[in-house]
């Protein structure tokens, strides 16, 4: 796309329709959404949970014992697994759970696959089942071939078995094994994730998704993202949007000619919101560094980034003693299941809670009353954490009084106020709608989180449930992705296309016993 491209509310001179008749209320976020809430990728970039060195040591060769109590797709055990040192010798447990059967489904397909395949093979297998709504069908024959005969032989074994009895199966390959604790019910539909249903054609799936990620109505959501993006990244956005195929962009795409069972259950829906994004899984900045020779290729940028994490996971793998158990439980009641079914009475030394901490979903009380007597005490682990996500706790906080005109002269200096920009509120040109989108990177999330503690009494919560807010972060920083305060024009550009806004809280926990 060129550098002269202009949002099609512009050309048509109208109001863009993210802008509703309170538009101060309705800008720069809004609740409208397009498409399924259901979120295969992840939305904020994976996380090595354990970080040995600033935590137990780089030489720390002992048992370790992970809790995914809410996982979303396996990104994070992705990035642990291959940050352990070379040195490692222990054994690594990692539970991994989620309500959404579609998760856990394919989830356990991708482990199937690495722990099955060599590395070379696994790899592009992985990376398309992950990412690609087209696959090329020898993938889908290779699952076919390798995964779906596993699944059959549980449903085999269970098929005279209540529907609602939780059944388990174990599979060993080497060092690594798999346990998958599922209802028969459950372990019916995994096949499923290996078929294409009949009357679904390549084009009839393509025309699918594009009903959601390029649906004519979101026009103008599409265009407000793409105008805080470099002008490279563009095209590259719109490709993705069209076509789904995770490759570099001159890549061809003729293979790629079936449609991947893990999105598509029905023939006639697409799983995901519109602005679903596997970038917003992964550090942007590392993936970056991956770039082609097409040095704007964004996609490609991804493509290489995963080829790399994908194989080093599926090699260290291949060296580590590690057992991965998967379920589908509520979170609730995540702990009498781990304890009737999987693993007895046990304490871990992570428990990753996601974002299940915000008020929209289980809220702080719930979440840490159920988990925190899951962690090991600092007897057994000094370094053991919960860890959380607050992805809305500010915005939930904010109010119009919260506005400063501190932000204003910040934000200058990234992008100057012109005249055109100046008067552009009425017309909304893509500067003002750039500067506006852009102002929430620099507002005073310390004191909005302060206030949303206050408001949830999240220390009065943590010292109910034997738990201390630790004061020096030694998984992840507080603010992982706000802007620096002296960030170039690079940073601060990479930024605003990344999706992310710096308001991402995340909390750390420790026993405080």
């Amino acid at each position: 796309m060129k550098a002269t491209w202009k949002p099609s509310w512009v050309a048509e001179a109208r109001k863009p329709a993210f802008i509703g008749d309170d538009d101060e209320k309705a800008y720069p976020f809004d609740a409208v959404s397009c498409g399924r809430q259901k979120y295969l990728w992840g939305n904020v970039p994976a996380l090595d949970v354990l970080n040995l060195q600033q935590n137990e040591g780089a030489d720390f060769s002992e048992d370790l014992r992970l809790l995914f109590a809410a996982s979303g797709d396996m990104r994070n055990v992705v990035k642990s697994l291959i940050e352990l040192p070379a040195t490692y010798t222990g054994h690594c447990e990692i539970n991994l759970n989620d309500r959404d059967p579609d998760i856990v489904a394919r989830n356990a397909i991708l482990l199937l696959v690495a722990f099955q395949f060599s590395p070379e093979e696994a790899t592009p297998i992985m990376l398309h089942i992950w990412y690609s709504a087209l696959v090329p069908a020898d993938i889908l024959h290779s699952l076919q071939d390798r995964v779906l005969p596993l699944f059959q032989e549980v449903c085999k074994k269970i098929r005279t078995k209540p529907a609602q009895t939780l059944l388990s199966k174990t599979w060993t390959f080497g060092t690594r094994t798999l346990r998958m604790v599922l209802t028969k019910e459950q372990w019916n539909h995994l096949s499923l994730y290996v078929k294409v249903p009949d009357d679904l054609s390549m084009v009839q799936a393509q025309a699918v998704r594009a009903s959601t990620t390029l649906a004519p109505k979101r026009k103008d959501y599409l265009d407000r993202a793409l105008v805080s993006m470099p002008p490279a990244w563009r095209a590259c956005v719109v490709k993705f949007r069209k076509d789904g195929i995770l490759l570099p962009f001159g890549s061809s795409r003729r293979e790629f000619d079936t449609p991947n069972p893990t999105f598509y259950r029905t023939a006639n829906s697409w799983p995901m919101l519109d602005s679903a994004d596997p970038l917003e899984g992964w550090p942007i900045n590392e993936v970056l560094k991956k770039a082609p020779t097409a040095k704007n290729d964004l996609y490609g940028s991804l493509y290489f980034y995963l080829q790399d994490t994908l194989w080093q996971f599926c090699r260290q793998t291949g060296h580590l003693k590690v057992s991965i158990q998967l379920s589908q439980v509520d979170a609730l009641r995540l702990p009498g299941i781990l304890e009737q079914h999987i693993i007895g009475h046990c304490s871990f030394d992570r428990i990753e809670l996601s974002n299940i901490t915000d008020r929209c979903f289980l809220g702080p009380k719930a979440a840490l009353a159920t988990f925190s007597p899951l962690l090991k005490r600092k007897t057994e682990n000094p370094s053991a954490t919960i860890i959380a996500y607050f992805l809305n706790a500010v915005h939930e906080v904010y109010t119009p009084q919260d506005y400063r005109h501190s932000t204003v002269e910040r934000l200058r200096s990234y992008i100057p106020i012109t005249q055109e920009m100046a008067q552009g509120r009425r017309s909304f040109s893509p500067e003002f709608v750039k500067f506006a989108t852009a102002s929430v990177l620099f507002r005073d999330f310390d004191e909005l989180f302060d206030r949303f503690k206050r408001d949830c009494r999240l220390g009065e919560i943590s010292d109910a449930t034997n738990l201390k807010i630790k004061s020096k972060h030694t998984i992840v920083q507080p603010w992982p992705f706000r802007i620096k305060e002296n960030a170039t024009q690079h940073e601060f550009d990479v930024l605003l296309a990344s999706g992310h806004f710096g308001s991402e809280r995340c909390v750390e926990w420790e026993s405080a016993t």
